[in-house]
């Protein structure tokens, strides 16, 4: 009996518990916490970024172009006549004079064949003097003149290319310059177009190379220059030719500078660096990871404004520096963004914090990264918004 009623009363705390958390439930809580989504303020959804300040500084910008050293003039000198090589009375690589006598063919039986040719000449001048004497008399038509007149032109046509055969036979240098190369030997035999020496004319020496579509209006003729050599070597000279037209393969300008200084030591083909100096130019050093593409495809930067608002401006490199590279394109002084600049954009209002340039590196790297990790988590909360 005293079992029976445990149970009753324990079923009535049941039922009183259950009872009371149904009425909980039914009322709701006595005070409810104010939880409705609010957006962020304005303050809250600015990007933190770090800024330099950095100020021009003036230096030499010059037009770079890659390019090699030519001679003015290289002539393959080829055969004009058949026949074997039977002499080489110049040296290779030494220096030439203008008709010296460089490699000699065979003649074969062309001295023959030109006293031929010389007699066969004056037989038909005495003809055709003949008939003009006869038909000044009546004694002969027009025609036979005509036909007379036709035969000598045949015969001083025929004396030419013996004698321009025979010349071919001594083969000479076309101008002053450098016996460069032979590809015969004697004993050779040769026939009209193989190429028997090469001629090059070093009085005067050329650095050539190309000129992009940017530098085409920097350079013009008549300006003065200089090229570097791989040696270390300097050598000055003038712009004397720019292409009017661009290569179809690289859309780039042919550009030539004349040495007019000293020409020891160059020789055709070798690399060399053409630099036309423009004077000077407000530039600053940043480093290549700053560099952005810009909408028009070139490079440019992220800077900010005087209202920490995030503008993009254009520039070019300058040159290498030892700690990176120098652009121009901004004027006076700037705020370069150097941390958070991949979450920014255009016109974007953000809190800006400067860098400190006399920190050591070690520290920098660190803040840098933490500065990093707000940026992210400040972007994280605006796309939660």
């Amino acid at each position: 009996m005293s079992y029976a009623l445990k149970l009753s009363f324990s079923h009535k705390v049941a039922l009183a518990i259950l009872f009371i958390l149904v009425l909980w439930v039914a009322t709701g809580p006595a005070h409810t916490e104010d939880v409705t989504e609010r957006p962020l303020s304005q303050e809250e959804l600015n990007l933190m970024v770090a800024y330099k300040v950095l100020k021009p500084e003036t230096k030499e910008r010059s037009v770079k172009v890659s390019a090699h050293v030519a001679a003015n003039r290289a002539v393959d000198i080829v055969a004009e006549v058949s026949g074997k090589v039977t002499g080489l009375p110049a040296t290779k690589g030494t220096q030439v004079n203008e008709g010296q006598l460089l490699l000699e063919i065979d003649q074969r039986n062309l001295p023959a064949r030109l006293k031929q040719a010389e007699a066969q000449l004056k037989r038909r001048k005495l003809e055709t003097q003949s008939t003009r004497n006869l038909f000044d008399r009546d004694l002969t038509n027009q025609s036979a003149v005509v036909i007379a007149e036709s035969e000598l032109a045949e015969a001083e046509a025929a004396l030419t290319d013996i004698k321009l055969d025979l010349d071919a036979t001594r083969v000479k240098a076309p101008f002053d310059g450098i016996y460069d190369q032979r590809y015969v030997e004697e004993g050779e035999y040769v026939s009209p177009g193989t190429a028997l020496v090469r001629v090059i004319d070093n009085r005067t020496m050329l650095i050539k190379g190309a000129l992009s579509e940017k530098s085409i209006n920097d350079v013009s003729v008549g300006s003065e220059a200089y090229a570097e050599l791989p040696t270390g070597k300097r050598v000055k000279g003038t712009i004397r030719f720019i292409a009017a037209s661009a290569s179809a393969d690289t859309r780039t300008y042919a550009v030539e500078m004349e040495v007019t200084g000293d020409r020891a030591g160059l020789y055709d083909g070798q690399t060399a660096t053409l630099i036309i100096p423009q004077g000077k130019q407000d530039a600053y050093e940043i480093s290549p990871a700053l560099l952005i593409i810009a909408e028009d495809g070139g490079l440019g930067v992220k800077l900010l404004d005087e209202d920490n608002r995030v503008v993009i401006v254009s520039v070019d490199i300058l040159e290498a520096g030892t700690d990176g590279i120098w652009i121009y394109g901004p004027e006076g002084d700037i705020r370069l963004i150097t941390v958070g600049q991949g979450f920014v954009d255009i016109g974007q209002k953000v809190e800006a914090k400067e860098q400190e340039s006399s920190r050591s590196k070690k520290n920098e790297d660190t803040d840098i990264t933490q500065q990093d990790d707000d940026a992210g988590d400040n972007q994280q909360r605006a796309a939660d918004v």
